[in-house]
């Protein structure tokens, strides 16, 4: 999704990273999806790797389903000037039903012109 001005900066991007965390817990992978998009889709629609992904990542964490929301804000950091296009990392943890979490990953990339924020990954979190 594109984003732009007072949406860069650490309040609003933490707030997406919250967003995409009630999804998760909600179960609305669609929604997820179709607001995000999702960078390690490859060739398969996004709500399929999404669902591929949280479920690897639940299993590498001994879990059977995420717990509800945490009411922890995502944290947000900044990337330095680069020619990669990397603006932004939005590290958000998705509890899971045995006490551990989850890792969500958004990213904001782009140029002087335009940004966009994706899904980058889901993983189990260490």
């Amino acid at each position: 999704m594109e984003i732009s001005g007072n949406q860069l900066e650490e309040a609003s991007l933490a707030a997406f990273g919250t967003e995409a965390l009630q999804y998760l817990a909600t179960g609305n992978i669609a929604a997820l999806a179709e607001r995000f998009g999702y960078a390690l889709a490859f060739n398969q629609d996004s709500v399929s790797a999404i669902q591929r992904d949280l479920a690897s990542s639940l299993t590498s964490v001994g879990a059977s389903w995420l717990a509800p929301a945490d009411t922890r804000a995502p944290r947000v950091g900044y990337f330095k000037p680069n020619d990669t296009g990397l603006f932004a990392l939005i590290e958000g943890h998705a509890p899971t039903n045995n006490g551990k979490a989850v890792l969500v990953e958004l990213v904001v990339t782009g140029n002087e012109a335009e940004k966009h924020l994706t899904l980058e990954q889901i993983s189990g979190a260490v």
